[in-house]
C-alpha cells in the first residue's frame, strides 16, 4: 500500500506541471477517436447478422491472405536487396542502392491504376478454366489469381519499408559480422542464414509491420481489383448499407487484428539488446563478377522496374496522349491544396511529437510515457477507422463546442494528427533516447528552465530527426486517400482524391496527371530523407 502511495505521489502528484498536463491532454484527445470505436462496438446493427453469416469470413480470409502474402514477398525482396547492396560489390551498386527506395513515391492505388489492364492478359486463362472445370471452380481460380496479382503489386511498391530498416540495421549491427565472416572464410549463404537474419530480426519485423499496416489501410487498390478485405467491408457497411454501427463492429475486428500484429512484433523484440555503435572501419564487401553478379543485379532491378519504372512509364505515356487535357482538372488549385495541407500538417505533427517526447523524457514522467505510447497507435489503425472515430467524436462534442470536425480543414488536420503522429514520433523519440537522455538529466541537475532546454539544447540536438519526421509525414499525407476521401470539406480536393474520382469515372488517361504530380511531390522528399539518413554510413 505504501509503495502504491509513493508511486502515485512521485509520478502523478510531483510530476504535475504545465508541460505534463498539456502533453497528457493532447495525447488523450488524439486517442479519443480510437477509443470511441471500441466503445461503440455493441451498438445495435440491423445488418450485422447478414454480414456475420455471409460476408465476415470472406472479409477475414481475404485480409489474412493479403497480409501473409504481402508480408512474405516484401520481406524477401527487402531483406534480399539490403543484403546484396551491403555485402557485395557489383556493377552499379551505388546507383541501385539509391533507386531501390523509389517505389515509396508511388501509392498502392496509383500502382493499381497503372496496371489496370493486367487482368485482361489473364482472360484467356479464365475463359479456358470456365469451359474446362465449370463456373464455380473457375470463379475460385480467378479469385486466387486476383489475390496473387494484388499481393505482388503491393509487395513491389511496399518492400522499401523492409529494405530501409534492414539496410540501416545491417550497417550498424551487421557490418562487424560481415567483416568477421570475411576474415574467417565463412560462406555468405551460411552467414546470412545463421547470423545476419537473427541479428537484424527486429528491423525486419519492424519493416514488415509497416508493410502490413499499409496493406490494411489500402482501400482504392483492393476496391479496384475486387478483393473484399475488412477495410472494404467497413466502406460497404457505411456507404452501401448506411449502417455506421456495422462499420464500427468491423472496425473493432480490424483493430484487434492490428493489435495482434503489434503484439507479435513486440514479442519478437522482447529482451533483444544490441550494440548500437557503428563500425568505424570501412566495410569490405565481396566482389562479384560473371553469373552471380548478373543474378544479383536482376534480383534488385526487377522490383524497381515493376514497382516504379513501369508504373511511371505508363503514366507518362498516358499523360502524353493527345486526348488528355489539363484545362478542366483545376490542377494548380488542387496541387496547392495538397502541398499546403501536407506542409502545414507535417510541421504541426512534428512539433507536437517533439513537445510530447521532450515532456516525457525531460520530466521522466511514467504516466505520460504510457499515454503517449497509446496515442501513437494511430498509424497502425487504417484511415477508414480513424474517420469513423472522428465522426463519433464530432457527434459527442456537438453539444459542447462549435468546433467543426466533419467537413472542415480543422477536422482533416486533426485526423492527420491522429493517423500520423507515430510517424513523426519514431525518429524523434529514437534520437532523443540516444542523444538527449543524459543531456536532459544534466540540465535538470543545473536547474535549467524547460523552455530554455527545449529551444536552446534539445531542438539543436534533434534538428535533423525533426526535419526527417516532417519529410516522412509530408509524403504520407500527400498520398493519403481514405481519410481525405471521407472527411474532406465540400469542394476541397487533393491530388489523391482527384485521382480516385477520375478512375471512378473510367478516365484512366486523365488520372495519370495528378498521379504523376503526387510522385513528383514525393520524390524530392524521399531523396532528402535518404541523403540525411545516409550521411556517415
Amino acid at each position: 500500500m505504501e509503495k502504491a502511495y509513493q508511486y502515485i505521489r512521485n509520478e502523478f502528484i510531483t510530476g504535475i506541471n504545465v508541460w505534463s498536463v498539456l502533453s497528457f491532454g493532447t495525447c488523450s484527445i488524439i486517442f479519443l477517436p480510437i477509443f470511441l470505436t471500441f466503445y461503440n462496438f455493441n451498438a445495435e446493427s440491423e445488418n450485422w447478422s447478414h454480414i456475420k453469416e455471409h460476408l465476415l469470413f470472406s472479409y477475414f480470409s481475404s485480409t489474412l491472405y493479403l497480409v501473409i502474402g504481402v508480408g512474405i514477398v516484401s520481406t524477401i525482396i527487402g531483406v534480399g536487396c539490403a543484403w546484396f547492396v551491403t555485402a557485395y560489390n557489383f556493377t552499379g551498386r551505388k546507383y541501385i542502392e539509391l533507386i531501390l527506395i523509389l517505389p515509396l513515391t508511388i501509392p498502392t492505388y496509383i500502382a493499381a491504376y497503372a496496371y489496370y489492364d493486367i487482368l485482361e492478359i489473364l482472360n484467356p486463362i479464365f475463359i479456358w478454366t470456365k469451359n474446362t472445370v465449370g463456373l464455380e471452380r473457375a470463379v475460385f481460380i480467378e479469385n486466387i489469381f486476383v489475390h496473387i496479382v494484388v499481393i505482388l503489386l503491393f509487395s513491389f511498391v511496399l518492400y522499401p519499408y523492409v529494405y530501409l530498416s534492414s539496410r540501416a540495421s545491417l550497417l550498424i549491427q551487421g557490418s562487424k559480422a560481415i567483416e568477421a565472416a570475411n576474415m574467417l572464410g565463412v560462406s555468405s549463404d551460411r552467414l546470412l542464414q545463421k547470423v545476419i537474419i537473427p541479428l537484424i530480426r527486429p528491423a525486419i519485423v519492424a519493416g514488415s509491420s509497416l508493410v502490413i499496416m499499409e496493406t490494411l489501410n489500402d482501400y482504392a487498390a483492393v476496391e479496384y481489383f475486387g478483393v473484399s478485405t475488412l477495410t472494404i467491408g467497413i466502406f460497404r457497411s457505411w456507404f452501401g448499407m448506411y449502417d455506421m454501427n456495422a462499420a464500427l463492429r468491423l472496425s473493432t475486428f480490424l483493430i484487434t487484428f492490428v493489435f495482434l500484429i503489434l503484439a507479435f512484433e513486440k514479442f519478437t523484440r522482447q529482451g533483444a539488446k544490441y550494440d548500437g555503435s557503428v563500425s568505424k572501419t570501412s566495410l569490405k564487401r565481396t566482389d562479384l563478377k560473371g553469373k552471380n553478379q548478373m543474378l544479383i543485379i536482376t534480383f534488385c532491378l526487377v522490383p524497381i522496374s515493376l514497382g516504379f519504372c513501369i508504373p511511371v512509364g505508363r503514366l507518362l505515356s498516358w499523360a502524353l496522349r493527345p486526348e488528355v487535357t489539363f484545362s478542366n482538372l483545376n490542377l494548380i488549385a488542387i496541387t496547392i491544396n495538397t502541398v499546403a495541407i501536407s506542409f502545414f500538417s507535417s510541421i504541426l505533427i512534428a512539433m507536437l511529437a517533439f513537445l510530447i517526447v521532450f515532456s516525457k523524457n525531460y520530466f521522466n514522467n511514467d504516466p505520460l510515457k504510457k499515454i503517449s505510447q497509446v496515442a501513437t497507435l494511430g498509424y497502425s489503425i487504417p484511415g477508414a477507422i480513424i474517420a469513423i472515430g472522428i465522426l463519433k467524436l464530432s457527434s459527442a462534442m456537438e453539444n459542447f463546442t462549435s468546433l467543426l470536425l466533419i467537413g472542415s480543414i480543422s477536422g482533416l488536420v486533426f485526423s492527420y494528427i491522429v493517423r500520423f503522429l507515430a510517424v513523426a514520433w519514431q525518429p524523434i523519440d529514437s534520437s532523443m533516447s540516444k542523444l538527449g537522455t543524459n543531456i536532459n538529466m544534466a540540465l535538470r541537475t543545473l536547474n535549467v528552465k524547460p523552455v530554455k532546454s527545449l529551444l536552446n539544447v534539445n531542438y539543436g540536438v534533434l534538428k535533423k530527426p525533426i526535419f526527417i519526421a516532417c519529410l516522412i509525414v509530408f509524403i504520407d499525407i500527400s498520398k493519403e486517400l481514405p481519410i481525405t476521401l471521407i472527411l474532406r470539406p465540400f469542394n476541397f480536393d487533393t491530388l489523391s482524391t482527384l485521382t480516385y474520382d477520375l478512375v471512378n469515372q473510367a478516365q484512366f488517361y486523365q488520372s495519370s496527371i495528378p498521379s504523376l504530380i503526387i510522385i513528383g511531390i514525393s520524390l524530392p522528399a524521399i531523396l532528402l530523407i535518404k541523403n540525411q539518413m545516409g550521411k556517415g554510413s
